[in-house]
């Protein structure tokens, strides 16, 4: 395959299986999700690929480090915190920060291919890897599966393969041209594009960033990725509420925000993380009566499958890139600890006047302060081995010292 820069046609076929999302009309073809299936030869052959695909873009420091989506050792978390604490510093300079969080339509089913092609040339990629990538992407064909039935195969005409092994990293490579300037902050994951500007006044942030979206629309039109304007999120992080001119997008004035959600963690204008909890509560507390017939009383599973089901899915909701959030007011972190408290009282058939504390020593668990201050040792004593210019440039750690202060 290799030597032959040839990329079989008979691995180039998906089958997709249709999923309703929750709460949709299933009348509407928009409400599934499409779940695609390759063949398993096609994944290896992608893997072998992209081995040699990385090596070429690390040698041409590829992609940009403002990106950290799909990069090895990266993660959410990472890039939330380089968010917050600029965002932070900012702040203990007197300085505004506007933020704007763009929504790109379809981002990986829309992919110009031809573009990307042209992308990877002018990245002088060896020639060897720019044609198996182009025959990998072009002459694709899908099915659709229907109450057992396949549809006919139909022709792909853009974009790159979902579930494939090389989908993320040329996507990636797609992204690497977005325009930059000084005094803008790009924060990318995949395509979770978030755009920062600071200013010694909300007026001058604004402006800036205003003037950055002229050239970014005019990027985006350029390579054919389009935005949904009304998904797009702009916030102020200033105490003040003043009625501030407002950014547009292609026209469209965007509203300033009180708090808006990026990489799954609700930002508020004063960065306390009050709503951000309040939300964790609901997600948890609808978690928990989703598995509450597995771990009930009555449940036919035996002690460690009900404690596996918390410590490895339920736990999971009040852990989510905790190193950012957890600098949240204590009450709200008590309030947090407490919905641990149920379903391990339920797992162990605790009695009312049986202490929290001597069921999580029952159960061998720890606390979830325990756990949180284990996850943050963790994740901040690797961070400074991470090779990246950006997380470099990240000031300061204060959820660090407060975690362990709890």
């Amino acid at each position: 395959m290799l030597k032959f820069r040839h990329f079989p046609n008979c691995w180039k076929t998906a089958r997709v299986l249709p999923i309703l999302k929750s709460g949709k009309d299933p009348t509407h073809p928009v409400s599934y999700r499409p779940s695609s299936l390759l063949a398993t030869l096609s994944k290896l052959g992608e893997k072998l690929i992209l081995n040699r695909c990385l090596t070429h873009a690390t040698k041409l420091r590829l992609p940009m480090p403002q990106q950290f989506g799909f990069p090895p050792q990266l993660s959410t978390t990472h890039q939330l915190l380089r968010v917050v604490e600029h965002i932070n510093e900012w702040k203990n300079s007197n300085l505004a920060t506007a933020a704007i969080f763009l929504d790109i339509v379809k981002a990986f089913y829309k992919v110009w291919i031809e573009g990307l092609i042209h992308k990877l040339i002018a990245c002088k990629f060896p020639q060897y890897i720019i044609e198996i990538i182009q025959l990998y992407l072009t002459n694709r064909h899908f099915t659709v599966l229907i109450k057992n039935s396949d549809s006919t195969a139909r022709k792909l005409q853009a974009g790159v393969p979902q579930g494939g092994v090389l989908a993320p990293i040329i996507f990636v490579l797609f992204m690497t041209d977005i325009p930059q300037v000084r005094n803008i902050m790009i924060s990318l994951y995949a395509d979770d594009t978030a755009i920062l500007s600071q200013g010694k006044t909300p007026d001058k942030a604004i402006v800036s960033l205003q003037n950055f979206l002229k050239n970014l629309e005019a990027w985006l039109v350029r390579w054919k990725i389009k935005l949904n304007v009304d998904k797009t999120e702009a916030i102020l992080f200033n105490k003040k509420n003043d009625d501030w001119p407002k950014v547009k997008v292609y026209g469209t004035p965007i509203e300033w925000k009180k708090e808006v959600k990026y990489l799954r963690i609700v930002l508020d204008k004063q960065l306390n993380f009050r709503v951000h909890t309040t939300q964790i509560k609901e997600k948890y507390n609808k978690a928990f009566r989703a598995q509450y017939s597995l771990i009930c009383i009555n449940s036919s599973l035996n002690l460690n499958n009900k404690v596996l089901i918390y410590l490895a899915y339920l736990r999971s909701f009040l852990t989510y890139a905790n190193s950012i959030w957890t600098c949240t007011a204590r009450s709200n972190l008590r309030s947090i600890q407490v919905l641990e408290n149920k379903p391990l009282r339920i797992i162990a058939n605790a009695r009312w006047y049986h202490r929290s504390i001597d069921i999580r020593n029952a159960l061998n668990i720890p606390s979830l302060q325990q756990f949180i201050q284990k996850l943050a040792k963790n994740f901040y004593g690797k961070l400074r081995d991470i090779n990246n210019p950006e997380l470099a440039k990240i000031p300061v750690y204060d959820c660090y010292d407060f975690i362990f202060n709890l």
